[in-house]
């Protein structure tokens, strides 16, 4: 009788075991954290309930957990190991090894499209400037030059001698007297005497420290390429704190069950002055992730009277009209800004266009439009109105139905409202 009763409740444990990953799918019962990184589209059925079975998340980070404590391994294939357990992203090592000058088509290829970026990067520059913008080039660090000695060994067959942006760029600036600011070399010269990390092992960008602290010397740029007062930027004392975003964006993609550093994580308050003769400017950023470690840190209302975001020239931040770019109007948002940087870190300046550049030199091929647009975001009653519109969300919700309606940018709907009310103004006034 006992071993009935115990082959009967093994059956049901059976059963139970079998069942419960395809109840937990269907009904989710209990919350994990999801698991991070590129997914994948399934290849065949098999692929795809292996993909979606109950309890995945668990499976997944224990199976991961063990291999990285036994034999420190990554188990996703886009992240390599250096010594003392320091991650690295596989475009960091493409750029390491060579092997990112190769998939831009080699040497020649390679410089080839930067002198054409660099042509059409003093261009720009030359056309914003005759209408009163200011615009620089903004080179972040890359982790494989700052921290070289962390990277994993590679055999000396797999690095290519090549050509390197990061260091063929800054003489071609210098010759073309296009504005830049270089943090990579900059980087690269202070790793060894800082008291602060410029990069955390579970990272693939600048800490958000470093990143603070460089606020003050992009400032200070800005300021001398102007000619403007900005408000400037002291520093509180760092402190200890739970990781932010980037600071463990490494490790989050590794998907393992316990972390890799507790607490080892600092950071600093940027505090701007009183100065009331400051002006506040208004900058667009094109670039890559790197300009996240000033969006996460800045107090943005006192120091810019505005600032867009493009990251890669696709998706746009900060701006309450529109959520990419094929949405806006480049013209307008060119000539409405005090500062254009375009910003790409060494691992990413292979391609510095990525179509921004060529768009913004054809949309200055039109001199009655661009002379129209010109004063219209240079009229302070317009700009009065632009505001109002902003502050009104009922109102800039009918502007983007009419824009949508229209078939033309939502700044071209607010621009059309407002010439109905300056008529209308005038019409008064009469």
């Amino acid at each position: 009788m006992k071993n009935k009763w115990l082959y009967t409740a093994l059956l049901v444990l059976t059963m139970v075991a079998l069942l419960l990953p395809a109840l937990q799918q269907r009904f989710q019962w209990f919350k994990f954290r999801p698991l991070l990184g590129v997914t994948e589209q399934a290849a065949t059925p098999l692929d795809s309930l292996t993909e979606n079975v109950g309890f995945k998340e668990v499976f997944v980070r224990t199976y991961n957990q063990l291999m990285w404590s036994l034999f420190s391994e990554s188990q996703n294939k886009n992240l390599y190991v250096g010594k003392d357990r320091w991650l690295f992203n596989n475009y960091v090592m493409d750029h390491y090894t060579g092997r990112a000058t190769e998939v831009f088509g080699g040497d020649e290829k390679v410089i080839q499209r930067m002198d054409e970026d660099a042509e059409r990067l003093i261009q720009l520059q030359r056309l914003l400037e005759d209408h009163g913008v200011d615009f620089f080039v903004c080179i972040p660090p890359s982790k494989d030059l700052v921290c070289e000695s962390y990277l994993p060994t590679v055999r000396p067959s797999r690095i290519r001698d090549h050509v390197r942006p990061i260091e063929y760029y800054p003489p071609l600036f210098d010759s073309l007297g296009i504005h830049y600011i270089d943090f990579s070399t900059l980087f690269v010269q202070m790793k060894d005497t800082v008291s602060y990390p410029l990069y955390y092992k579970t990272s693939s960008h600048w800490t958000n420290l470093a990143a603070s602290y460089m606020s003050d010397t992009l400032i200070r740029y800005m300021e001398t390429l102007s000619g403007i007062n900005m408000h400037n930027v002291t520093f509180g004392e760092p402190y200890k704190a739970w990781a932010r975003e980037p600071d463990k964006d490494l490790e989050w993609v590794l998907n393992l069950r316990h972390p890799l550093m507790e607490d080892d994580y600092r950071y600093v308050n940027i505090l701007p002055d009183k100065d009331s003769t400051a002006v506040k400017p208004n900058w667009l950023v094109v670039g890559d992730s790197y300009f996240r470690g000033w969006q996460y840190n800045l107090p943005w209302d006192q120091l810019f009277e505005s600032h867009h975001y493009w990251r890669y020239n696709t998706t746009v931040y900060d701006d309450p009209l529109h959520d990419n770019t094929a949405q806006v109007d480049l013209l307008r948002e060119l000539l409405s800004r005090d500062f254009v940087t375009v910003m790409y870190t060494p691992c990413n300046i292979y391609d510095l266009n990525r179509d921004f550049l060529t768009k913004a030199l054809q949309v200055f091929d039109d001199q009655e439009r661009v002379e129209k647009v010109f004063h219209q975001v240079n009229d302070p009653e317009r700009e009065r109105y632009r505001k109002g519109v902003l502050r009104n969300q009922e109102w800039l919700d009918s502007m983007k139905e009419k824009a949508t309606k229209m078939g033309v940018p939502v700044e071209e709907a607010i621009e059309q409202d407002i010439d109905w009310l300056i008529m209308k103004k005038k019409e008064n006034n009469k």
